[in-house]
C-alpha cells in the first residue's frame, strides 16, 4: 500500500511539508482506505464535490485516521462549510497533529469572522508548537490581528441578558442571627456603547470618537421586595484608539434604588488607559489601569452617604493555549458625612483594598469554564459607638471578605450563550454583627448584539 500525504492548505492557509502517514495495517478495512485515496485524488484534480463524497463515504465505512479528518477539514474550508470544517480538525486535537489542526482551526475562527477565536488558536500554537515554522506562522497571524485591529469603536455593541437565581443571605446577617433572608429573583441587563460622534483619525494610526454608553439593570425578589435593586447608568466620554493603546476620559451618572426608595445619585469623572500588548510582541497580556471620582448625592433618608468616593483599579489579562487568565487590584477611599446622632457613631467612609484572580477554559466545544477567587480588605478609620440592647459590639470595623464564583457559559450561536454562575461570600468582621455568608444561584441567557 502506498503512503498518503496530507493535503495541504492554499492561498491564506498552511502551506508547511507534513509528515506522511503510513497506510493502516492488516486489520484496517481495505475498502475505506481506497475511498479515502480516491478522495484525495479527487481533491487534486479540483473535483470538490467529489472529494466529498468519497471521503465521506470513508468516514462511513468507520475509517478512523489522522489523514482522513485533516483532508475532510481543508476540503470543507474550500467550499466554504466552516462549521463542518472546525469539526474535522477538532478530532485531531490530541494527537501529535495538534498544533497543526490548532492553526487551521485559527484560521476557520478568521473565515467566520471570530476574531477572539482566532487569536485563542494561534496563541496556543505560538506558545506550545514543536515546529519554528508553525510558531512563526502563528506569530504573524497574531501580529497581523493586532495591525488590522479597528482603531476605535465602529459601530454600537448591545447586551441584553436575562436571568435568574436564589440567594442565601439578602440581610447579610451573621450566622448567630434568629433567622436569615432567603429569596429567589430575576435579574434583567440591558446595556449599550458606541460612537456618538466620530472624529475620524487625529496622529498616524489613532483615531477618536465621542462615546455614548448606557446600562439598566434590575433585580427582583420574589417575596423580599424590600431588596428589590434598580441601578442605571449614563455615561458621555472622549475615546482614542491607536494600534494596542486606548485612553479614556469621561462623566458618568449612575442612579440606584431599594425596595422602590430612591438611594443615591454618583457623578463621576473616569480616567481609562489599555495597553494591549503590555509583556511580548505577540500575545503579551492586556493591561489596564482605571481612575474614578464620584460625588454621592443621596435622597431624602439617606443623607449620611453623602460626600466623595475614590477608586484605582489595574487589571492584566493574558491568554495561552486554551487558556485565559486575570488579576485585578483595586483601591477604594471614601469620605462621607457618617452615620451620627443620640451617641452613637457608625463610619460609612472605609478604606479597601480588593483583589480579585479568574481563570477560564475556552477549548472544549462551545463552553467557557471558568472560576475566580476574590479577597477585599476593609477599615473603618473610626471606631464605631453603638448602644443597642440585641448585642451589638462597639470599636474598631476592620472586614476580611473572601469570594469564590463558578461559572458555565455556552455558546449556542456567536451571539446567544446560556449562562450558569454560582458564587459564595464570606465576610469576617471583627464586630460580629457584620460576619455573614451569602450564596447566591444564577441561571440565563445573554444576547450580544
Amino acid at each position: 500500500m502506498s503512503r498518503l500525504l496530507f493535503l495541504l492548505l492554499t492561498g491564506p492557509l498552511l502551506m508547511v511539508a507534513l509528515p506522511s502517514l503510513a497506510a493502516p495495517g492488516d486489520t484496517a478495512d481495505t475498502d475505506a482506505w481506497q475511498l479515502l485515496q480516491e478522495g484525495v485524488g479527487a481533491f487534486e484534480r479540483g473535483e470538490l464535490a467529489q472529494a466529498g463524497r468519497l471521503l465521506e463515504q470513508a468516514r462511513e465505512s468507520g475509517l478512523e485516521f489522522s489523514a482522513l479528518y485533516y483532508n475532510l477539514g481543508v476540503l470543507y474550508y474550500r467550499v466554504g462549510d466552516y462549521r463542518r470544517s472546525r469539526q474535522a480538525f477538532r478530532q485531531l486535537l490530541g494527537t501529535e497533529h495538534e498544533d497543526l489542526a490548532g492553526y487551521n482551526l485559527g484560521l476557520v475562527a478568521l473565515a467566520e469572522g471570530d476574531e477572539k477565536m482566532a487569536r485563542v488558536w494561534f496563541g496556543q500554537v505560538f506558545d506550545t508548537a514543536g515546529q519554528e515554522k508553525l510558531r512563526r506562522l502563528a506569530g504573524r497571524q497574531l501580529q497581523i490581528l493586532n495591525q488590522t485591529q479597528s482603531p476605535a469603536p465602529a459601530h454600537w455593541l448591545g447586551l441584553v441578558a436575562l436571568s435568574g437565581g436564589y440567594e442565601s443571605n439578602l440581610a447579610l446577617r451573621p450566622d448567630s442571627a434568629a433567622s436569615d433572608l432567603s429569596d429567589g429573583f430575576t435579574d434583567v441587563l440591558l446595556a449599550g456603547r458606541g460612537p456618538l460622534l466620530p472624529l475620524g483619525a487625529t496622529r498616524g494610526s489613532s483615531a477618536e470618537a465621542v462615546q455614548l454608553s448606557a446600562s439598566v439593570f434590575r433585580r427582583h425578589y420574589h417575596t423580599e421586595r424590600d431588596f428589590i435593586t434598580d441601578a442605571a447608568q449614563l455615561g458621555v466620554s472622549w475615546v482614542s484608539r491607536g494600534v494596542a493603546e486606548r485612553y479614556e476620559i469621561g462623566v458618568k451618572q449612575r442612579f440606584f434604588r431599594e425596595g422602590g426608595d430612591s438611594r443615591e445619585l454618583h457623578t463621576a469623572l473616569v480616567l481609562e488607559y489599555q495597553q494591549d500588548s503590555c509583556a511580548d510582541d505577540y500575545l503579551g497580556g492586556r493591561c489596564q489601569l482605571a481612575l474614578e471620582a464620584s460625588y454621592v448625592r443621596p435622597f431624602d433618608g439617606f443623607e449620611p452617604y453623602e460626600g466623595m468616593r475614590y477608586e484605582a483599579v489595574a487589571s492584566y489579562h493574558h491568554r495561552w493555549a486554551r487558556w485565559q487568565a486575570a488579576g485585578s487590584l483595586g483601591l477604594e477611599f471614601n469620605r462621607r458625612e457618617d452615620l451620627a446622632g443620640d451617641g452613637q457613631f457608625a463610619s460609612l467612609s472605609p478604606r479597601r483594598q480588593e483583589l480579585g484572580l479568574e481563570l477560564s477554559y475556552l477549548g472544549w466545544a462551545a463552553w467557557i469554564l471558568g472560576g475566580g477567587l476574590g479577597y477585599r480588605y476593609s477599615d473603618y478609620p473610626d471606631p464605631y459607638q453603638i448602644t443597642s440592647d440585641i448585642g451589638w459590639e462597639s470599636g474598631r470595623r476592620v472586614d476580611h471578605r473572601y469570594s469564590v464564583e463558578l461559572t458555565a457559559e455556552y455558546f449556542l450561536t456567536q451571539s446567544w450563550s446560556v449562562v450558569a454562575a454560582a458564587s459564595h461570600h464570606s465576610n469576617d468582621s471583627s464586630l460580629h454583627q457584620y460576619d455573614y455568608d451569602n450564596e447566591v444561584y444564577r441561571l440565563g441567557i445573554d444576547y450580544l448584539f
